[in-house]
């Protein structure tokens, strides 16, 4: 059967279990360990790589990175329009994960090769590999993101959904911390570039098998009622009306920019600072994921006691102190580092599944307001700000790069250039954690509205 896009439903769907299996949950889990391939690459590696590399100047690549954000700002929502207009016989929002498996594996593995062309040649292809890997992601994780509203509106369901994938993610997360340095050295040998392209190939094939088992495991089971006609005018008044949602735009723009800004910058504060080599590269990145998995599955067990805004802002806040603290450990500490990174991932490993539930119950929230679901174009924003974030963490550490006058090489490395790599790895998360604290407490959602939207949305 040919799929298709309407404006109103006609398409019928198979009837699933009400209640989600494990299966599902794992597969879910699996869906965003696809992506987190991508972000991972991104965040850890792509600055490193394009600087040390491929040969890009820092202020070259904090330009890439803001530039192709403005074109984001159109493409997201579109994304979300066209995802929220879909109907197929798989469902609305999971045929994407079939659709991009393949292109978005290619392009990430291509995005990685370094190409034996003229200089001015090779910022032209970096530009077009980043500006497609960044399309072919949002039309992977919008959908991605959106389909959490399809398979459940239970929120204890979705607290179970946000730790399954953040735990399975941080697996996969780990796979391409700890693989990829490994790789490089033991593919590329002194080929680093070569070594590169092969290692990221294979994490990128990877990526591809699990977003396929995703969308062969999934079902989704809400659905609009027949009739239902989208209106993008009116989806977008919502949107704007929908004072929480927009709250959570911006927690995603300081979370993300967190965490990209700490991983952007660990590969220089570890070769820099910490003087590691490959196999302490490695560890540092295995710890800190291992480290994410863990606070991953034990937040389930706060949520059960605690309000998710509460629990959310004081890791927030413990975090924030925490970061200003480390900035005074020396780096000669090499083996006090990674006792320190695994605690504090484990701590911010609590963070990621609160913040998406928070973002789906803003998504309910909207549905309660209104009386209309968007959920298409309001993950496609949120992924907006998601990116938003990738550009300001690539341009807090080109700034800061490019203040310090940093030359790639453990030879040309100053106190100074030293002291700017130490801030962007400690004291500017530090901040970026506290300004988040703060825009958590204007939260209001908690489990009596919770409660009340359950019942009026099922009325």
């Amino acid at each position: 059967m040919t799929s298709r896009i309407v404006t109103q439903t006609g398409v019928q769907q198979p009837t699933v279990p009400s209640s989600m299996t494990l299966l599902e949950k794992i597969g879910y889990g699996f869906g965003d360990a696809g992506g987190t391939v991508i972000t991972g690459l991104i965040s850890n590696f792509l600055t490193f790589f394009y600087t040390d590399v491929f040969g890009l100047t820092p202020a070259l690549v904090g330009t890439l990175f803001v530039v192709l954000r403005v074109l984001d700002a159109v493409s997201d929502p579109m994304i979300g329009i066209v995802a929220d207009r879909t109907f197929t016989r798989w469902g609305q929002f999971r045929p994407y994960l079939l659709w991009t498996a393949v292109p978005l594996g290619l392009i990430g593995f291509l995005t990685f090769v370094v190409p034996d062309i003229a200089y001015h040649w090779k910022v032209v292809y970096a530009i077009v590999t980043y500006f497609l890997l960044s399309l072919l992601y949002s039309l992977n994780n919008v959908p991605y993101c959106a389909l959490i509203s399809k398979i459940t509106n239970n929120p204890r369901e979705v607290v179970s959904c946000q730790s399954f994938r953040f735990a399975i993610s941080g697996g996969a997360g780990f796979a391409v911390a700890v693989g990829l340095p490994f790789m490089v050295t033991h593919l590329g040998g002194t080929n680093v570039a070569r070594g590169y392209a092969l290692g990221v190939g294979i994490l990128c094939s990877l990526a591809v098998l699990m977003s396929l088992f995703c969308f062969f495991s999934v079902r989704e089971r809400n659905h609009n009622e027949p009739g239902h006609k989208f209106v993008i005018r009116e989806n977008l008044a919502n949107i704007r009306k929908n004072d929480q949602l927009i709250l959570t735009f911006f927690m995603s723009l300081l979370l993300i920019g967190i965490f990209n800004t700490k991983g952007g910058a660990a590969m220089y504060f570890i070769t820099y600072v910490l003087h590691g080599n490959a196999g302490y590269t490695s560890l540092f990145f295995g710890l800190a994921t291992f480290g994410g998995i863990l606070g991953s599955i034990f937040v389930q067990f706060f949520t059960r006691r605690f309000e998710v805004k509460n629990i959310y802002f004081a890791v927030n806040m413990l975090l924030a102190v925490s970061h200003f603290a480390v900035y005074f450990v020396p780096g000669a500490y090499t083996t006090c580092w990674l006792v320190l990174v695994f605690i504090c991932c484990v701590t911010l490993g609590f963070t990621l599944p609160l913040h998406f539930t928070m973002v789906a119950f803003a998504d309910d929230y909207g549905e309660w307001k209104s009386g209309v679901r968007s959920s298409g174009m309001n993950f496609a924003f949120n992924l907006f700000f998601v990116k938003l974030a990738w550009a300001l963490a690539g341009s807090i550490i080109s700034i800061t790069l490019v203040i310090i006058a940093y030359r790639a090489g453990v030879e040309n490395q100053t106190p100074t250039s030293l002291q700017g790599i130490t801030l962007l790895s400690t004291v500017i998360p530090g901040v970026l954690h506290l300004l988040l604290a703060l825009t958590v407490r204007r939260f209001k959602i908690d489990k009596r509205m919770l409660k009340q939207m359950a019942v009026d949305l099922k009325k």
